[in-house]
């Protein structure tokens, strides 16, 4: 697996705890301990994995503002 498989299956692993529930700033801490910084692609990238696993899509939209929230500061610009 190379960096950018593993870097999206961690993304995709904290898109997942926020959208079980997962406290919001232990999520943040656990990105920022990680990445650092991650570019839109990544995201877009974990969240269609996602998709394709069976997430519904309404629900990746829903929380949306809470991943951004996440990011916030850490995306790459293109």
């Amino acid at each position: 697996m190379d960096n950018l498989e593993k870097r999206k299956n961690s993304l995709k692993e904290l898109i997942s705890a926020l959208h079980k529930g997962a406290p919001f700033e232990a999520v943040k801490a656990a990105f920022e301990r990680e990445f650092g910084e991650v570019s839109a692609a990544e995201i877009a990238a974990a969240e269609q994995q996602l998709v394709a696993e069976g997430m519904d899509v309404s629900e990746i939209q829903s929380l949306c503002d809470v991943h951004a929230a996440v990011f916030r500061g850490s995306v790459r610009e293109i």
